[in-house]
């Protein structure tokens, strides 16, 4: 008899790092690099002309030896390689874990990974995609820049729709401010170098059956694969992955994969558990111990790890068309959205 459960959306969208046995605990930080930028390029002309000194006649013609020396260094100046880090802090321990008495070992289990471990996996999933929606709703923002900074790269995008009336010019208009919204939001992150692949917009149902009721809305096929995060995607719109999620409410969310980042950690196999592994699940590390109750003669299996989030911000040198963005956010921006009462009502 199938269950029935939510979908998990969000869980494959941020950029992940996982440690390994790691040797430290929660509070302590790891250490990202950032790829260097570019290195810049000289250009070298010529210091004179190439004149021919004889002249007057066309036969003779001018000695190899005549061409000028260039007068200038032409050596380029030594760029360096200078990759920057910013932290992310471990502040979280989860886990979760189930207990097998020997009756149901002997009796009810057929399948360890079914029965046991998928349901363990699920829970570990549910939770980080709580906590994913959560920390986009709080963090995906360009409130932190200032106003020459949002002059420059563009800032959060407000727009308001008429309240619903079920009418069509009610629909359409509802659904023409929102397409003008992914515009503006398209054209922020652009302003941002942000790359053109991999942008996600992340909506709520409310959204979501605005844009189905577009008469304009084109619904991409399907790719045929079955991961909950592809299911999920309603369509590609104006070069966006629309993923909705029903934490969300009447707010879109629009940022490259590159804008969050899950750090992770866990330490290696305590010498007291029976036995136990660690991995990487889906780029989240993750231990499972196994041990044993003499009390309640059962099993108990459980999953754990360390993580931490954060928003990616830019190296202390990256600026826009001359101006200094710095340590900013840019890589996403939240939509927000208002609904007026109607003229006359």
């Amino acid at each position: 008899m199938g269950l029935l459960d939510r979908q998990l959306t969000l869980g494959s969208i941020p950029a992940r790092y996982s440690e390994l046995n790691f040797v430290g605990g929660i509070g302590d930080v790891i250490n990202v690099n950032r790829p260097s930028r570019s290195i810049p390029v000289q250009e070298s002309g010529i210091t004179d002309l190439i004149k021919n000194p004889i002249t007057g006649d066309k036969n003779v013609f001018a000695a190899a030896t005549d061409r000028p020396l260039p007068s200038t260094s032409r050596r380029p100046p030594n760029g360096f390689v200078n990759e920057t880090r910013f932290p992310v802090q471990l502040t979280t321990l989860v886990q979760n874990a189930s207990a097998l008495g020997m009756e149901q070992l002997a009796f009810d289990l057929k399948s360890f990974g079914a029965q046991v471990l998928a349901p363990l996996t699920r829970g570990m999933a549910e939770y980080f995609d709580d906590r994913i929606a959560a920390f986009i709703k709080a963090n995906i923002n360009r409130s932190g820049l200032t106003a020459s900074q949002k002059n420059a790269i563009g800032g959060d995008v407000e727009v308001a729709i008429p309240a619903y009336d079920g009418s069509r010019e009610n629909l359409m208009e509802r659904a023409l401010q929102i397409r003008i919204a992914f515009v503006d939001a398209r054209q922020a992150l652009r302003k941002a170098n942000v790359p053109d692949s991999e942008r996600y917009v992340i909506a709520g149902p409310d959204v979501e059956a605005i844009l189905l009721k577009d008469p304009e809305f084109v619904r991409v096929d399907y790719s045929g694969d079955t991961n909950a995060l592809r299911r999920a995607i309603i369509g590609n719109y104006y070069g966006f992955d629309v993923v909705v999620h029903n934490s969300f409410d009447l707010e879109m969310y629009f940022f490259h994969k590159s804008a969050m980042l899950i750090a992770s950690a866990c330490p290696a196999i305590p010498m007291g558990a029976v036995t136990g592994s660690v991995q990487d699940v889906n780029g989240i590390a993750t231990r499972m111990l196994v041990d044993y109750d003499y009390d309640l003669k059962a099993d108990t299996i459980g999953l754990d790890t360390m993580y931490g989030m954060a928003t990616i911000k830019e190296d202390p040198d990256y600026n826009v068309r001359g101006t200094v963005i710095g340590e900013k956010f840019v890589r996403g921006l939240k939509v927000n959205i208002t609904e007026t009462a109607p003229s006359g009502g």
